[in-house]
């Protein structure tokens, strides 16, 4: 193999190539291994690559069976199987919970029934946990997805004064998309290649795994990626689709706000395997109006598994950050319905977030970013000024406490994910990172058990994949973060130690972590059946408002961009610290003489405007030495400092591997 040639390249923000300084690092590539110019997923022939080819297309009864429609007679009686769950539920609840709570008064929770909760919540999530507890194969799980998502439209009846915008799609070419991730991981892959070890998806080597998940310290080498071994066009393009959801004015009751220019990028939950942004559109519509007239969301329809495994979606979050912030971007075509929505959008008034499955990959978005693309791009992107995990799953091998209990309350199926160290059970992380090979055979599963094993048991401990068990130094340099999880939340410790973490790598950042007492897994879809529900919207929203007021601080202290001050009974100074500015509360000014008639005093009264952040009711928070603003929400909405669950150095020590890797040194 000849000796590496120096690459004199970085990608720009549009896609094409610019001359480095003097003073840029050099990328070093292999002879013929990195060319900027030809079209990395396919061959000369115009054909993709070997791994993509080596495998047939599902059958017809396969690809039903993804599309969610049952027909063999397992999936039958599955449909029989839930129906008498479902019934037995309600049997249970009205003649053995309703009574025991009726003698103690309604002060003492059951096994179905929280006290705290009404009737009708107790109802819904006793018929929805029996139902769950059923599912067993991928064609349930996407029949169920299809019966949720046509149910919970409903509450779109509920919400006024929203536009909607479905269908809305573009063409994404792949191989422009990964330049900066394959620019950036030239020097990782060219060391395997130089030492000989094998990183061919069809026959990997030991090495190849390992530099999935390199060793800790400040000074990590970046994780290398994995390539997609999902289906693609044989002109190496796909495409993606989402929808707009934008707040308008309310003619009858005006908001007196400033029109918002937020565009918030939203992921959906799903396990990474069903639900669409249809089963989030109202959940986004009451968030754009609780932060103002003229919030926009994108809700993006990013490809699922286990049809397109890891990384994909990562890759489809990062051509619509480039479809909402750079439209002409080379890497994307739109049509003329994608161009209609005032594109492009200022990066600095760019919100990301997701609930579960899409928490966790709005939080490996950022990890995308900040370590795969910003080093190999220039400029650089402008990161978004805030994100929102609802319940995000950032421990994918199951490992914490929390994700182990079979708490009733608790209501989504799992196993969610298994231990690295055990091969036993059906779980929603394996369709993720391997796909399912009785249904879409590709390069990770189509070899065998053991194959596949390999496979999931060393993507399960990438940074990208379980951001919670990233080694040292992986999550520094991210945003203002705002996590929301709840005590009958399974992923509450995923949760919990993530933020931890998050808090420790970035101590100049705005760190906290909501949790909702006697709530559920993303209790924010369900409005309708909590008012915690609305309560955690409102504060996503006054964060959003808190995040955007610390850009514009830290942009007026540096001097650089434009932001429109905040009205305030005292100026801010660059001198004055960020912790000061949030301490200080405007407050209402009354003029000098006091003893003027009622009406004179009205005259003269100057109303200063309190941003909803800074009200007196938003907690700051408990700070744990990690720099995190740790709250407890009760279902009133008071707040008070403090944390729940298991202790963070437990979580710490639950990571599986750490102990063997321990061992084996």
């Amino acid at each position: 193999m000849g000796k590496p040639n120096r690459l004199q390249t970085l990608y720009s923000r549009s896609g094409t190539d610019v001359p480095l300084g003097e003073k840029s690092p050099a990328i070093h590539v292999a002879n013929g291994a990195f060319n900027p110019q030809q079209k990395p997923d396919i061959n000369q022939n115009g054909n993709p690559p070997p791994y993509q080819r080596q495998f047939p297309r599902p059958s017809i009864f396969q690809r039903a069976l993804l599309k969610g429609i049952p027909h063999r007679p397992s999936d039958i009686f599955f449909i029989f199987r839930v129906l008498t769950a479902a019934l037995w539920a309600v049997i249970r609840l009205h003649c053995f919970e309703l009574p025991y709570h009726f003698l103690t008064r309604f002060k003492k929770s059951s096994k179905q029934y929280p006290a705290e909760w009404t009737w009708w919540s107790s109802l819904f999530f006793s018929v929805l946990r029996a139902c769950g507890s059923k599912v067993s194969t991928m064609a349930q799980v996407r029949f169920v997805g299809h019966f949720i998502e046509h149910m919970i439209q409903i509450e779109n009846y509920f919400i006024k004064n929203v536009k909607i915008t479905r269908g809305v799609q573009f063409k994404v070419n792949r191989g422009i998309l990964l330049r900066p991730e394959r620019a950036t991981l030239a020097v990782v892959r060219e060391e395997l290649r130089r030492k000989g070890f094998s990183d061919d998806p069809l026959n990997p080597s030991e090495a190849f795994f390992k530099s999935l998940h390199p060793e800790g310290g400040p000074n990590a080498r970046v994780a290398n990626m994995p390539e997609e071994v999902g289906s693609i066009s044989d002109d190496g393009t796909y495409t993606l689709k989402g929808e707009w959801i934008e707040a308008l004015d309310d003619p009858k009751n005006p908001d007196l706000r400033p029109r918002s220019k937020t565009v918030i990028l939203y992921f959906h939950g799903g396990a990474h395997v069903f639900c669409s942004p249809k089963t989030h559109t109202h959940m986004l519509a009451r968030l754009c109006k609780a932060v103002g007239p003229g919030t926009r969301a994108f809700s993006l329809d990013y490809r699922l598994a286990p049809e397109s495994p890891f990384p994909a979606a990562i890759h489809d979050a990062f051509a619509a950050y480039l479809y909402l912030t750079e439209p002409d971007h080379a890497a994307l075509t739109l049509d003329e319905e994608s161009a209609v929505h005032e594109l492009a959008v200022d990066p600095r008034d760019l919100v990301v977030g997701g609930d579960s499955a899409g928490g966790n990959l709005a939080a490996t978005f950022m990890l995308y970013m900040a370590r795969y693309v910003q080093p190999s791009t220039k400029p650089k992107f402008v990161l978004p000024h805030a994100a929102l995990l609802l319940s995000p799953w950032t421990d994918l091998s199951s490992s914490v406490p929390a994700a182990k209990n079979v708490d009733w309350y608790s209501y989504f199926p799992g196993p969610v994910g298994i231990s690295p160290l055990d091969k036993n059970a059906y779980n929603y992380a394996g369709y993720y990172l391997c796909g399912e090979p009785d249904l879409m055979l590709n390069a990770r599963n189509g070899f065998g058990v053991d194959r596949r094993w390999e496979w999931y048991s060393h993507l399960v401990q990438h940074p990208l994949v379980s951001a919670a068990h990233s080694v040292e130094g992986t999550m520094a340099g991210l945003t203002n973060t705002l996590v929301h999880t709840a005590t009958h939340d399974r992923l509450v410790d995923d949760s919990r130690l993530y933020a931890h973490r998050l808090g420790l790598e970035n101590p100049g950042r705005l760190t906290r972590i909501e949790i909702y007492k006697d709530m559920v897994h993303v209790h924010q879809v369900l409005p309708l059946l909590f008012k915690s529900a609305q309560i955690a919207i409102n504060n996503l929203a006054r964060f959003i408002e808190r995040s955007r007021y610390i850009r514009d601080e830290h942009e007026r202290s540096s001097g650089n961009g434009s932001t429109t001050q905040l009205k305030s009974s005292s100026p801010v100074t660059p001198t004055r610290t960020f912790a000061a500015v949030l301490r200080k509360v405007p407050v209402r000014e009354s003029p000098a003489n006091q003893g003027e008639e009622e009406e004179e005093v009205a005259k003269d009264v100057k109303v200063v405007v309190v941003p909803a952040f800074m009200q007196p009711t938003m907690v700051r928070g408990k700070s744990a030495g990690d720099g995190v603003e740790w709250v407890v929400v009760e279902q009133n909405g008071r707040e008070t400092a403090g944390d729940e669950g298991t202790a963070i150095d437990i979580l710490i020590n639950a990571w599986p591997l750490r102990t063997q890797n321990t061992k084996e040194e």
